[in-house]
């Protein structure tokens, strides 16, 4: 089965992989992306960090590499490898040259189809995740960040921490990671997403070369769908022996590729994204309450969540609340300007735009979009939902994000100061 774009293409094989495929002969590189719909949503609690920790263990050593081998063949080429997980999917990455897309995807193959978990390997990786959580740990923006997920999706799956904890991290064997990357790292399951100087027939030799063709045909996927979450308001908070308060707040929004995606994206532009948006002009620029603010949707399947975080001084901190609560009341009173509106379109295009210039974007781009919708990114029908957005979508968007019955509060600060969440819904 083929989508088919133009320069852009979904190829599904036999097996249920799929190869998103995205042209540039403007440039001389190639992207490779594998991504597995495994992360925080397909774990239990029990296991809850195994896609993360699984992501780190395949770079420890494969039937046919070393850890050396794997980064020293790719560093022989000049070519970049990497990896990240998300709330909803793991992906493994290079960028390289177009003429050492092949090698590149060899290593990609190795790694995702033959980690050996290595006890030894395993017990000094599991050390040094434990070492990154300690380094969340020690920074309160993430602190502040994870309790507030915690806080917001409680009771649901992702409420859990992409990082697991020490607790679940101690508990993992070789045995529990080689059924958990047996159940998932499978081809209905897993995405290659390519971006560069490569044509479609070469493209697809390679992934049926190097993936398709290794993959077990009596593998099938077994993964739910995901369920949507019930919020209510709760507060968190934590005293740390640190400079500034740092707290952060968050609304039920859409879900990804939902179709109010757009009309959020363009609020956020306008209202808390950039250095021209209401919240950095009134909350820094005039009040001078802090040095950083930011408002951004995260949307996951079947869920989304809109987020506003700053850190300001304790004693500056009813004051901060106050004004972000102060400018979400003058958007829902009075929505946007149309010139407002048009610098958002603006803004939203000409990154989109700027983001085609970069292989590595568009390989996350179309691997993120194919792995969470199963469907090609359609660059042309984006630009166009923006172009075709009104303000008053935009203010529709904002009246059903900002739901202040249902907002989620996040506080770590050195002391124990006031609750923002009752600051936020102005209860006395």
């Amino acid at each position: 089965m083929c989508y088919n774009n133009a320069m852009q293409k979904l190829i599904e094989f036999e097996n249920g992989l799929r190869l998103a495929l995205v042209r540039n002969t403007a440039v001389r590189s190639v992207a490779i992306g594998v991504f597995v719909g495994a992360g925080v949503v397909t774990e239990t609690v029990d296991i809850s960090g195994i896609s993360h920790f699984i992501e780190h263990m395949v770079f420890k050593g494969t039937k046919n590499r070393s850890s050396f081998d794997i980064v020293n063949e790719i560093d022989s080429i000049g070519a970049q490898i990497n990896a990240y997980t998300s709330k909803s999917y793991t992906c493994f990455y290079t960028v390289s040259l177009d003429t050492n897309a092949d090698r590149c995807a060899d290593v990609l193959s190795d790694i995702y189809f033959n980690p050996t978990f290595d006890d030894g390997e395993l017990e000094r990786e599991r050390r040094v995740v434990i070492e990154e959580i300690n380094e969340s740990e020690d920074t309160p923006d993430d602190v502040c960040m994870e309790r507030l997920l915690t806080c917001f999706f409680k009771g649901h799956t992702l409420e859990k921490p992409i990082l697991g904890s020490k607790k679940t991290l101690n508990s993992m064997t070789g045995e529990t990671l080689k059924a958990y990357h047996k159940k998932y790292y499978v081809p209905e399951n897993t995405v290659v997403s390519i971006a560069g100087n490569i044509t479609e027939e070469d493209a697809v030799k390679l992934v049926e070369k190097h993936f398709a063709s290794k993959c077990d045909a009596a593998a099938h996927k077994n993964k739910p769908p995901v369920a949507a979450a019930s919020h209510s308001s709760g507060f968190t908070k934590k005293i740390k022996h640190i400079e500034q308060a740092h707290v952060a707040f968050a609304f039920p929004s859409f879900a990804y590729d939902a179709p109010e995606g757009v009309a959020v994206q363009l609020m956020s532009v306008i209202f808390s994204m950039e250095m021209s948006s209401r919240l950095f002009q009134s909350v820094r620029e005039r009040l001078g309450l802090c040095y950083t603010i930011m408002g951004y949707p995260s949307t996951y399947e079947n869920n989304g969540v809109f987020i506003i975080y700053t850190s300001t001084n304790p004693e500056s901190l009813e004051k901060a609340v106050l004004a972000i609560r102060g400018e979400i009341d003058l958007l829902l009173e009075k929505g946007v300007t149309a010139e407002e509106l048009d610098k958002g379109k603006e803004q939203l295009k000409t990154s989109l735009v700027l983001g085609q210039e970069s292989t590595s974007s568009m390989m996350r781009t179309f691997g993120t979009h194919a792995i969470q919708t199963g469907k090609l990114y359609d660059f042309d029908a984006r630009i166009a939902a923006i172009d075709g957005t009104s303000s008053e979508q935009v203010l529709s968007a904002a009246k059903r994000v900002f739901d202040f019955d249902r907002v989620c509060g996040s506080l770590v600060a050195p002391a124990d100061v006031t609750n923002v969440v009752k600051l936020m819904k102005h209860v006395k």
